[in-house]
């Protein structure tokens, strides 16, 4: 009886993963349309990531997160940006971590720790990666500026690039992990329990 109910649950597990992992990448690329459509400083394209992490693990997130951006490069016919997956995937293991762990439940561990976690994650890998893909700049007008500001005062271009995505991550990603956390909250007991330590 024991090892049916283990199998029962391996399969809804395995059921939620097939649904949730192309699922993050849908959200994560509608919410990269929207900010192009918007014009705004933001990305809005790791929200999908978050979710998924918080619902399903660090693992799920990360793979959710890394396919999303082999979709996208494809889809935009520039293969290197498919270098910006390592940004997707360490947001989804510092999500999929925390809520594991227990440390997803209070708002300030959500909007601080999570959210500074995550943002310097991205802003740290995503500054060299830009580097390489695009020479430095990103699409984000706001932090295109501010990167040719600070290297006019002597920032080298990786720097500068971090500098600038920090303030902007901050926004973007807190308000990613912050989605993630109210679809977490609001899930039954039994699926927030896909993501729990054993």
């Amino acid at each position: 009886m024991a090892m049916q109910s283990t199998e029962s649950k391996s399969r809804l597990w395995g059921t939620y993963v097939a649904i949730m992992i192309p699922l993050g990448v849908a959200i994560n690329y509608v919410g990269g349309l929207l900010n192009s459509a918007l014009g705004g400083p933001l990305y809005l394209d790791s929200i999908g990531t978050a979710v998924v992490a918080a619902v399903m693990g660090p693992w799920v997130g990360a793979i959710s997160g890394l396919l999303f951006n082999i979709v996208s490069a494809l889809m935009g016919g520039n293969m290197m940006s498919a270098l910006f997956g390592i940004c997707n995937i360490g947001t989804g293991l510092i999500v999929g971590y925390m809520t594991k762990w227990g440390f997803f439940e209070k708002w300030w561990q959500v909007l601080i720790v999570a959210n500074v976690l995550v943002s310097f994650w991205n802003a740290a890998t995503g500054s060299p990666i830009a580097s390489v893909v695009y020479g430095g700049v990103d699409g984000s007008a706001g932090t295109s500026v501010s990167i040719a500001a600070l290297q006019a005062i002597g920032a080298d271009l990786v720097t500068a690039g971090f500098i600038a995505r920090m303030p902007i991550n901050l926004i973007d990603k807190g308000i990613a992990v912050l989605i993630a956390w109210i679809v977490y909250k609001r899930l039954p007991e039994n699926i927030k329990n896909f993501n729990k330590k054993k």
